[in-house]
């Protein structure tokens, strides 16, 4: 098993992730201002708010003793990649209609 150290690590690096490719996409759909569609803006919000969602539960687990740690990362395991899995899988979809879009 990981250590706590190279869980939230890791955790940390995806969430950076997901904020850079959120922050690149929002100055170009500023750029677009009124070409860029209703649906993309939506579907820009939902990624925002997975990412704050994500952010939170890793904030919920940094803080916490290495015990409840323990616990809150073996109940929520399944969850999180689940949710890293969707974001992902989310992002590449948004990003495709994007980029053909800009392309």
């Amino acid at each position: 098993m990981a250590s706590r150290e190279e869980i939230q690590k890791d955790i940390e690096i995806k969430l950076d992730q997901g904020q850079q490719q959120v922050d690149k996409l929002k100055l170009k759909m500023e750029a677009a201002g009124d070409d860029a569609s209703h649906e993309w803006s939506q579907a820009l919000l939902a990624a925002e708010k997975q990412l704050a969602a994500g952010k939170a539960k890793y904030e919920e687990l940094a803080a916490a003793s290495d015990e409840k740690f323990n616990e809150m990362w073996a109940a929520s395991k399944d969850n999180w990649e689940a949710f890293t899995a969707d974001f992902e899988s989310g992002w590449d979809s948004l990003s495709r209609k994007v980029k053909d879009f800009f392309s």
